[in-house]
């Protein structure tokens, strides 16, 4: 089947093997931002002495890495809508690369941290393109599942890096963990040129106040209607067959006119930087950055401070066992999919059902119920553990109750905006990726002191109070989120 008869214009409508081949690079492409950003941790010791600098300055690495992809959302996705996702995405993976190719010839460590935040400024893009792109490509019955495939990436890269770089640290030096992110970085371009088409389309069946699944619904009359209409070969005036795109696969891939949902291209570009502000007054919106935020905050802090805790006696783990510990909490992410994921979307479609078959975005939120029970008490038994210093082994169970949270929670809370505001996703995802990456910078900039004042016991309790009190706040949005979105509509 030619690939314009087979999308009809539309990206949810493309064959299934394009579809999952383009959330394959997506994912690549997120595994390796948060591969880089977070696995040099297993090498601080390493640059403590080439660089001869403490622990304190080296968290910089990881604030400003992390700072970095928050904040270059808020231009990346803005030039997304003017010029299309695609070329964005590509451009980006250059910056990418070329950040990574500056990180492994740094001679001192600000050079190093000049080149973080060039190549995570570069890496941003995807976090909030991302999951625009999966909205873009799949019906809203399957996003929890996909946006879980996305959140798996995203944790993992931030799990499976330290480990990585630990290993590789160990045996051939701090610098072969850059040289084998741009290796790998390099390849995931390469892919992305040939297969990740553009997923921007500008339906023309969009009313005010719309949820996805009253999108998709419209959007398969649309493509039925168009079908009977070019079966019967009668088409009334307004009826067209032709495609916006082009006819084929390759020739879309390399058809970069016109592709953005600004029809204006870039002169729209001043008015797209200031939408993602509107929506600091839609309580969907702040709910994620918020929940996110507190669950990446977690995270950001465990792999800061795992190489104090573990270095010295009585653990006196190396690089590489450092790697390796980081790597079991990643069971953690592994064993959160299932629900965070499928188990998400079939909750959703049985309280649907419940519901006289009407669908609502906030029936994802249940599934909140989960990390609210598990991942905060992740945090209190690592702080117990390493404070009594007691097995690590218990210490890496308490760290992968915390890191399936990084999993569960952005899956949940990106499909539900994605869901209920599919056609000014993009804006609102804005506001998610650049909020939750300043509050998980907030947290590694000052954890430190942090530390030092309140001790490891109370204040890894105040971090899993904060998480806790945060996910309670999905009960009140559960109830009143229809009335919320109906009454805050008129700033989206």
């Amino acid at each position: 089947m030619a690939f314009a008869t087979a999308t009809a214009g539309d990206p949810k409508w493309w064959p299934t093997w394009i579809r999952y081949t383009a959330l394959f690079n997506i994912c690549l492409y997120t595994f390796l931002g948060n591969c880089y950003s977070s696995g040099i941790t297993t090498g601080f010791e390493a640059l403590a002495m080439e660089f001869h600098v403490g622990f304190g300055p080296l968290t910089d690495l990881i604030a400003w890495s992390v700072f970095a992809l928050g904040f270059s959302n808020l231009f990346w996705m803005p030039l997304a809508m003017c010029i299309g996702k695609r070329p964005v995405v590509l451009l980006s993976q250059l910056i990418f690369l070329g950040g990574t190719i500056w990180s492994f010839e740094a001679t001192s460590v600000n050079s190093l941290l000049g080149s973080r935040i060039l190549a995570s400024l570069g890496a941003g893009a995807i976090e909030s393109l991302g999951p625009s792109m999966i909205a873009d490509m799949f019906k809203e019955r399957y996003f929890a599942s996909a946006m879980a495939i996305f959140g798996l990436a995203l944790a993992g890269g931030s799990q499976i890096g330290p480990a990585i770089a630990g290993a590789l640290v160990a045996d051939r030096g701090w610098r072969w963990f850059f040289k084998l992110c741009a290796i790998l970085t390099g390849c995931n371009t390469f892919f992305c040129i040939f297969f990740l088409p553009e997923t921007s389309f500008r339906r023309p069946y969009v009313h005010d106040g719309e949820t996805a699944a009253e999108m998709d619904k419209e959007a398969s009359e649309m493509v039925e209607y168009r079908k009977d209409v070019e079966a019967s070969g009668d088409v009334p005036p307004g009826v067209t067959s032709d495609q916006v795109y082009a006819g084929s696969y390759w020739k879309d891939l390399f058809n970069f006119r016109n592709r953005g949902q600004e029809e204006t291209g870039l002169k729209a570009f001043p008015k797209q930087l200031s939408l993602p502000v509107r929506f600091l007054f839609v309580p969907a919106a702040l709910y994620a950055t918020i929940s996110y935020g507190a669950m990446l905050g977690g995270i950001v802090i465990i792999s800061s401070q795992t190489p104090q805790f573990f270095a010295p006696p009585p653990y006196l783990f190396d690089s590489k066992a450092i790697g390796l510990f980081t790597l079991a909490s990643f069971l953690g992410i592994i064993l959160a999919y299932p629900l965070a994921g499928p188990a998400t979307d079939l909750l959703s479609r049985f309280l649907t059902k419940r519901n006289g078959n009407i669908h609502k975005p906030e029936h994802r939120i249940p599934a909140l119920v989960v990390p609210f029970l598990l991942c905060p008490w992740g945090l209190i038994l690592f702080a117990f553990t390493v404070a009594e210093q007691k097995s690590y082994y218990t210490a890496a169970v308490g760290a992968a109750f915390q890191a399936a949270g990084l999993c569960f929670v952005p899956s949940v809370v990106l499909s539900y905006v994605v869901d209920a505001y599919p056609t000014e996703n993009g804006e609102a995802l804005v506001l998610v990726n650049a909020g939750k990456n300043l509050v998980a910078f907030g947290l590694a900039k000052g954890n430190a002191s942090w530390l030092a004042r309140e001790g490891v016991k109370k204040m890894y309790g105040e971090v899993a109070a904060i998480q806790w009190a945060v996910l309670v706040l999905a009960l009140p949005l559960y109830y009143a989120g229809p009335w919320l979105r109906a009454r805050t509509q008129k700033f989206v």
